[in-house]
């Protein structure tokens, strides 16, 4: 009989592992909640964009850093190799 315990680490670790390699962005977003740490300014209290400061959702598009992509990915292959590990273990 297979270990239920042992198929879903391989099932999440898989799983978690394709996500977080193939779409870093979106793993960073959920992680911050939409917002990124540098995209606020101003003082305690002030609504909008301090004066002389542009709005920061402009260039939402290309808002993550490059090492919080490669980080990312960096931890999904992990994720995946110990998916792999424990779905052979099963084996």
């Amino acid at each position: 009989m297979v270990d239920l315990r042992t198929l879903a680490a391989a099932v999440l670790g898989v799983a978690l592992g394709l996500l977080f390699v193939a779409s870093p962005e979106t793993v960073v977003r959920i992680q911050a909640a939409g917002r990124l740490p540098d995209d606020r300014y101003g003082r305690y209290g002030e609504d909008g964009a301090s004066a002389g400061k542009a709005d920061a959702g402009a260039d939402a598009g290309n808002a993550f850093p490059t090492r919080w992509r490669r980080l990312v990915q960096v931890v999904g292959v992990a994720f995946l190799l110990g998916g792999l590990y424990f779905a052979w273990t099963l084996v």
